[in-house]
């Protein structure tokens, strides 16, 4: 665990840390929990920055105070609330923005780590008393590790949310705490907690299961919403999985932790070769047998609330979700067994930047076939210019180009990092071009994820069938005359079906898009949204 006479300097993995420097520590606006009470209930500030320099520059100087170990503890719990409160301000303004973020993004992020590492060390610095037998501490014991277990789990979904790899002193801190809290025989004593108010049987042991599952389920990969979704189902859930120090016979796949690592855990089809004192294993048969019960009441017609799914969110969303974690809690990822390490060349920007990759001419509105007015060919012809003469190209090639990622490639998609800038700002199921010497693929974005500095990694998932683009002008009411649309035509495979990707918005159900190609004209007429994403929809149709 870190020493709280030391600076962390976890908070600025990244990043340059928001911590300031060590003589700028302000003076204690209080002197013991009751009088911190009654400044935080003073606290009159509305705007968030000013909020965020008063709780931090307090908790600075309450590490840097003499307390004891108790009176630190409880002055923690007193100024934790704020700290929440400050966290959901902020994470309006960094959660699930594209990446690399832009520097206020990038400010209130680290504003947000160095909160809660400011909280966590005043908890850190109370367990060399703990271990010691200070008197006043272990009544309390149990609580002051939860507490210092549920800081852990913040970070996570801070990190989560600001699509960063948590550093490796994140885990290693949450499973020392874990230690400690099965040192001190207080692992599943039974603790209170407002600030998990949908949460049940909340313990040290279940805190941590909280955050390992939570990591396990990987946020990089998770909307801002789902992220959400899956904090509240596991204030429910996560007791359901209990880290053993010895292994029990099972029929499913173990949850394998290892104390000593730097990583959640991992998930093996079977017993692990070489177990060691540090490895602990948890049994998530009862967790799949909750999830997958909810996935098929809620496909007979249950209601996400009478599920405890909650009633702000829907069925569609809720499946997506629980298949997500159905994959991350109990199936054993799988090698794609024709996966290579390759390079692959991206281009991102929209529909219209795919339809410019994939046909190899930029969208007009005016004409997308490129044709001239009487003047613009007349024009051309005395410049010499060829017939095909795509005026926007240039522009096009500059504010789309094609950049080089390495990584892990197969038929499905790609797991690909850029150790150099990125041209782009990356997001969830944001549409990407990928293109490899045989041939070029349209797909989406499934994770996003900030590693060393100037490191991003993506995955992808690639759509079947090849690829075309195709000019549409969608049919006219009235005597009203649509501007035509760029999109991009999939032939389908692999028990998909043939579809169209289209810009936000274009889908509505009956909707008739006629082709502007060269022969003889296509209707196609939408029936159904397969997929929205950040920046297109995906649609099937029936063509007459």
């Amino acid at each position: 665990m870190h020493d709280p006479a030391t600076p962390d300097d976890s908070a600025s993995t990244n990043s340059t840390s928001a911590v300031p420097a060590a003589d700028a520590v302000p003076p204690l606006a209080f002197t013991d929990a009751d009088s911190a009470a009654r400044w935080v209930k003073s606290l009159l500030i509305t705007s968030v920055t000013p909020l965020y320099d008063a709780v931090r520059g307090q908790l600075r100087a309450v590490t840097a105070a003499e307390f004891t170990p108790r009176e630190r503890a409880t002055i923690a719990e007193v100024l934790r609330e704020q700290v929440a409160h400050l966290h959901t301000e902020l994470a309006r303004r960094y959660a699930g923005k594209p990446q690399p973020a832009a520097d206020r993004e990038i400010d209130a992020a680290e504003q947000a780590i160095s909160l809660w590492h400011g909280l966590w060390e005043q908890y850190s610095a109370c367990l060399k008393p703990l271990l010691e037998g200070d008197a006043e501490l272990q009544g309390v014991k149990a609580k002051l590790l939860q507490r210092g277990l549920y800081v852990g789990k913040q970070l996570v979904i801070v990190y989560g949310l600001a699509r960063r790899v948590p550093p490796p002193t994140l885990w290693q801190e949450l499973h020392a705490y874990y230690r400690l809290a099965e040192l001190l025989d207080c692992a599943v004593t039974a603790v209170s907690d407002d600030l998990m108010p949908h949460a049940v049987g909340i313990s040290c042991y279940s805190t941590y299961a909280h955050a390992i599952l939570m990591g396990m389920a990987d946020p990089c990969g998770m909307s801002v919403r789902q992220i959400e979704l899956v904090d509240r189902w596991l204030g429910q859930w996560a007791r359901k999985v209990f880290p053993y120090a010895q292994q029990r016979e099972t029929e499913g796949p173990i949850l394998v932790i290892d104390l000593d690592a730097a990583i959640p855990g991992w998930l093996a089809a079977s017993p692990p070769a070489g177990v060691t004192p540090a490895m602990r294993f948890g049994y998530p048969g009862k967790l799949a047998t909750s999830v997958r019960g909810r996935l098929k009441r809620l496909a007979s017609g249950a209601t996400p609330a009478e599920l405890q799914l909650g009633h702000d969110t829907s069925v569609e969303t809720s499946q997506a979700l629980l298949t997500r974690l159905d994959e991350h809690w109990y199936q054993p990822p799988p090698r794609a067994a024709d996966a290579v390490h390759d390079t692959r060349q991206l281009c991102a920007g929209g529909v219209q930047a795919a339809y410019f990759r994939v046909g190899g001419r930029t969208f007009d509105r005016q004409d997308p076939l490129g044709r001239l007015s009487f003047q613009g060919a007349q024009h051309l012809q005395t410049l010499g210019a060829l017939t095909d003469y795509d005026r926007y190209k240039e522009d096009a090639e500059k504010n789309w180009p094609w950049e080089a990622w390495q990584g892990e490639c197969s038929a499905r998609g790609a797991r690909l990092v850029r150790r150099e800038a990125t041209h782009y700002r990356w997001f969830l199921d944001q549409i990407v071009v990928l293109r490899d010497q045989e041939r070029t693929r349209v797909g989406y974005v499934t994770r996003v994820a900030l590693g060393a500095p100037a490191e991003v990694a993506l995955s992808i998932a690639a759509w079947p069938g090849a690829p075309r683009s195709l000019a549409v002008r969608p049919s006219s009411v009235a005597f009203s005359e649509e501007l035509p649309l760029p999109a991009i035509l999939l032939a389908g495979g692999d028990g998909d079906p043939a579809s169209l990707v289209v810009p936000p918005r274009t889908f509505n159900p009956g909707r008739v898009l006629r082709s502007m190609e060269a022969g003889p004209e296509r209707k196609l007429r939408l029936t159904r949204l397969l997929q929205r994403g950040g920046d297109f929809e995906r649609v099937a149709f029936e063509e007459s």
